[in-house]
C-alpha cells in the first residue's frame, strides 16, 4: 500500500471549480488501438471485438453512472416527495438503495481518485483539486498523480479481459488508468431561461450521446462502461451568476422550503475552518450575503440541474435495455460528494463534514440483486467499497491493501454480522491557498470531526448525536455527559490513522495572515476569498 504523502508547500491549481482532464486519458485513447476505438463507439470496429472474444459469454457487464454533486435530499428513492430523479428512482426500485453511504472527502478530484483506486485520499496521494499543468506560474499546493503500480478499478477489469470504456468527466489525476477514456466534448441543450446552463450541462449531453453509441454498438465481450456526468454541478455556475445580493423575477411556482438547520446560532463553537469557509471557498463567498429567498431559489436551481442529469440517466438506461445482455448487467449509480443545500447556510461543498456534504446516493441493480422497497439503513457504506464490490460481483480477486469492503452479501439479502463500525472522511485543501487538515469518524450513532483548525494547528472538534440531532445543530464535544463518547471517538480515529499510516496531524497548516478577521459566520464575510485573492494577485498587469 502506498505510504501517505506529506503535503508540499507549492501548488499549481485553479481558483474556480473545474472539470479537467488528467492528461493520461487522451494519450490513452490514442494508444489503445482497436480496443480503445471500439469502446468509443467508432462505427465498424465493434465487430473486431466480437472476433477476438475469448471470454465466457455469461460474465456480467457493468454500467456505472456517476453524478457530480447529486444529493439524496432531492431523490424520491431516498424519501423526497417532490423527487427530481424519477428515472433513478425507477432504477432503485429494482435494486438496493443504500441509505448511509459516504464519500471519503467533500471535493471532486480527491473523491474520484479515492473511489477509482479504492484508497483513502492520504493513501492515493490525491488530496486536493491541484494539478501540475494548471497555472504553473502560480504558487500552489500540488498533488502528485496516482502511482502507476497502484491497482485501479479500470486496471483490474481491463486485466480480467473486460472492455473498459469511460465517457465524460475525468478529473482523476491518473486514477482512471485502465479505462479507455473518450475525449470530452459539448452538445447544445435548451433549458429553462431562469437557470443558466454552462459546460457542465453541455458536456453531459455529449457524454450521454457517446455512451449511448457504445451501448448500441458494442459486441458481446464483457464490458465495464462509465458515464461520468457533471450535473447537478452546474449549480456552481448558478451561484457565480447570482453572487452578492441578487434579485429574482417573480414566479408563480412555489419555492422549496429551507432546511431546519438553515440558521446557525453557535458559529463560535464550530471549528474555525467551518465558520470561515466563506474565506476559503469561492462559491461560499459569492453566497455569503444571500437572504432566505435567494437560498430558496438556490434549492430550486439545484432541483432543476438534478432533473437534467436524471434525463441523461433515463436515456442511458433505455439504451442499455435494448441490449440482449441487459439482464446480466449491473447498474450502479452514485455521486462523488453531496451539496450543502442551504443547511448551515452552505452552498456547493468544501471543508465541512456535515451529512449534506458527505452522504451520497449509492444504488445498485442487476442480476441476483435482492430488490428492496425502500433504502436500507445498514450497513455503513464508504465509496471505498465500490472497487471491491464490483470485483467481487465479477469474480475478480480483490487486491490486498484495499480498505473497502464488498457489498455483495448485502446485495444478495444476506445480513452481515462482521462489518465496519464507522466510515472515515478526510480534508486537506481545495487549491492550497488555505490548508486546515481534518478527519471525520461517522459511527452508528455519533459523528466526530476534528480539524487542525487555527493558524497554529490547534485541534478543534465537533461531536453530533445523529439519532437525536440528525441536522447537526448542536455540537456536543464540550458536554460533560458525552465525555466518554468523545474519548472513544478519539481513540477510534487514532487507531484508524495508525492502521492506515495516516499522518494528517503532521501536515502543514496554511492560513494567510490577515484573513478570517470578520466575526464568525458567513453573513459577516467581507472581501474576497483566498482563491480570488490569489487570482487577482497573479493576474497580468496592464
Amino acid at each position: 500500500m502506498p505510504r501517505p504523502r506529506t503535503p508540499s508547500a507549492t501548488v499549481n491549481g485553479d481558483e474556480a471549480d473545474r472539470s479537467g482532464s488528467s492528461g493520461y486519458t487522451r494519450r490513452g485513447v490514442l494508444a489503445t488501438g482497436i480496443v480503445g476505438a471500439a469502446t468509443l463507439g467508432v462505427p465498424g470496429l465493434a465487430d473486431a471485438h466480437r472476433a477476438t472474444n475469448r471470454h465466457p459469454p455469461m460474465r456480467p457487464n457493468f454500467l456505472l453512472l456517476v453524478c457530480d454533486h447529486l444529493s439524496p435530499r432531492v431523490m424520491g428513492c431516498y424519501g423526497d416527495t417532490d423527487s427530481a430523479t424519477p428515472a433513478i428512482d425507477a432504477l432503485a426500485r429494482r435494486g438496493v438503495c443504500f441509505d448511509r453511504a459516504y464519500t471519503t472527502v467533500p471535493l471532486c478530484q480527491p473523491a474520484r481518485a479515492s473511489f477509482w483506486t479504492g484508497l483513502h485520499p492520504h493513501q492515493s496521494g490525491v488530496q486536493s483539486n491541484g494539478s501540475p499543468n494548471a497555472y504553473p506560474h502560480r504558487h500552489r499546493y500540488l498533488d502528485e498523480p496516482v502511482p502507476a503500480d497502484v491497482p485501479t478499478l479500470g486496471s483490474l477489469f481491463r486485466d480480467a479481459g473486460y472492455t473498459t470504456a469511460h465517457f465524460g468527466k475525468t478529473h482523476d489525476r491518473g486514477a482512471l488508468r485502465g479505462f479507455d477514456c473518450a475525449p470530452e466534448g459539448e452538445l447544445p441543450v435548451e433549458g429553462d431561461p431562469r437557470y443558466v446552463l454552462n459546460h457542465d450541462t453541455f458536456r453531459d449531453r455529449f457524454t450521454t450521446d457517446r455512451c449511448e453509441r457504445f451501448l448500441r454498438e458494442h459486441g458481446h465481450r464483457p464490458f465495464f462502461a462509465v458515464a461520468d456526468l457533471n450535473n447537478p454541478h452546474n449549480i456552481c455556475g448558478w451561484v457565480g451568476a447570482h453572487a452578492g445580493t441578487p434579485t429574482f423575477a417573480d414566479t408563480t411556482e412555489p419555492l422549496p422550503e429551507l432546511p431546519p438547520n438553515f440558521e446557525v446560532d453557535d458559529w463560535g463553537r464550530r471549528p474555525e475552518p467551518v465558520r470561515y469557509l466563506c474565506c476559503s471557498n469561492n462559491r461560499q463567498q459569492q453566497a455569503a450575503h444571500w437572504d432566505s429567498t435567494a437560498c430558496r431559489h438556490y434549492l430550486a436551481a439545484f432541483r432543476y440541474y438534478s432533473r437534467l442529469v436524471d434525463r441523461e440517466v433515463a436515456r442511458l438506461l433505455a439504451a442499455l435495455a435494448q441490449r440482449p445482455d441487459a439482464d446480466r448487467t449491473y447498474v450502479i449509480l452514485m455521486s462523488d460528494h453531496g451539496d450543502g443545500l442551504a443547511s448551515h447556510r452552505l452552498v456547493t461543498k468544501q471543508v465541512a463534514f456535515y451529512e449534506q456534504l458527505m452522504r451520497v446516493p449509492f444504488v445498485v441493480a442487476g442480476p441476483g440483486i435482492d430488490a428492496q422497497r425502500k433504502p436500507i439503513d445498514t450497513p455503513l457504506v464508504s465509496l471505498l467499497d465500490l472497487l471491491p464490490t464490483c470485483a467481487d460481483l465479477a469474480g475478480i480477486p480483490i487486491p490486498d491493501g484495499k480498505p473497502g469492503l464488498s457489498l455483495k452479501p448485502w446485495l444478495r439479502g444476506e445480513t452481515q454480522t462482521d462489518w465496519r463500525q464507522y466510515v472515515v472522511g478526510e480534508w486537506l485543501t481545495e487549491w492550497g491557498h488555505t490548508i486546515n487538515p481534518g478527519r471525520m469518524l461517522r459511527g452508528e450513532r455519533f459523528k466526530y470531526a476534528c480539524y487542525r483548525g487555527g493558524r497554529h494547528g490547534e485541534l478543534q472538534e465537533e461531536l453530533y448525536d445523529l439519532d437525536a440531532d440528525p441536522w447537526e445543530t448542536r455540537t456536543l464535544h464540550t458536554d460533560p455527559v458525552h465525555t466518554a463518547t468523545l474519548s472513544r471517538c478519539r481513540e477510534e480515529l487514532a487507531a484508524h490513522c495508525a492502521a492506515t499510516d495516516d499522518s494528517w496531524t503532521r501536515a502543514p497548516v496554511v492560513v494567510r495572515p490577515g484573513s478570517r478577521r470578520h466575526a464568525p459566520g458567513f453573513l459577516n464575510h467581507t472581501g474576497l476569498s483566498e482563491p480570488q485573492r490569489h487570482a487577482n494577485a497573479s493576474a497580468p498587469r496592464t
